[in-house]
């Protein structure tokens, strides 16, 4: 048996507005939405629309609510025993409730999944109640071969105002890491907890708790 989490997406912020958890065999969850090879990956993240919601609800007997919305489907992962709300998934709404001051997202330059985020982003940029600040490192990368390719990283950060400070201090931190590598250290994690808006004593938790396990095994 495995604990599956049911996230259920604002069509406005693409994050969970509620969510269901529930146990059942994995193989079972294949099956009932046809998943390919019939199997469910362990660190997969499926997105079901209205017809595959159906299958489900009708193949486990679950009682799904009616809201028309999307919805995300996982095992539940170490992420979701921290004791306190994490923000990832969670940063456009958190940022637009005021309760988180700063956010980031990186990934190849080309990459669809970070210009869907600046979509969602983009009205709240537009109309000040968010600020942006967006730039590209290049960095070198081994290939399969052993020669070296260039990779633009592309960052899209956002900014509640007043809190533009934390705009530069993250592109300093980016250009230590690009440009003058070292290893990345507890006081590393703990200073980007804290840009993040994370708060001390959950810094603290993390440090203790996941970060060198983090490290270490995922």
């Amino acid at each position: 048996m495995a604990v599956f989490k049911l996230s259920f997406l604002s069509p406005k912020t693409a994050t969970p507005t509620h969510e269901l958890r529930f146990d059942r065999d994995a193989t079972e969850i294949a099956r009932a939405l046809d998943l390919q090879n019939g199997v469910f990956l362990d660190h997969a993240c499926y997105r079901l629309d209205q017809n595959d919601l159906t299958l489900l609800a009708s193949a486990v007997g679950l009682a799904l609510p009616e809201t028309g919305e999307e919805a995300e489907l996982r095992r539940l992962h170490a992420l979701d025993t921290v004791p306190y709300l994490v923000h990832t998934g969670y940063e456009l709404p958190l940022m637009l409730e005021g309760r988180k001051p700063f956010a980031f997202f990186s990934d190849d330059a080309a990459s669809p999944w970070l210009a869907e985020t600046k979509e969602l982003f983009a009205p709240h940029v537009a109309d000040g109640t968010l600020l942006a600040d967006v730039f590209e490192f290049s960095r070198m990368c081994p290939t399969t071969t052993g020669g070296e390719k260039e990779q633009r990283v592309l960052y899209l950060t956002y900014a509640l105002p007043g809190e533009e400070w934390r705009f530069a201090r993250f592109r300093q931190r980016c250009h230590q890491l690009f440009c003058n590598w070292r290893p990345w250290t507890a006081e590393d994690e703990r200073e980007e907890g804290l840009l993040l808006g994370y708060s001390q004593e959950q810094c603290d938790w993390w440090l203790a708790n996941r970060f060198r396990r983090a490290v270490v095994q995922e």
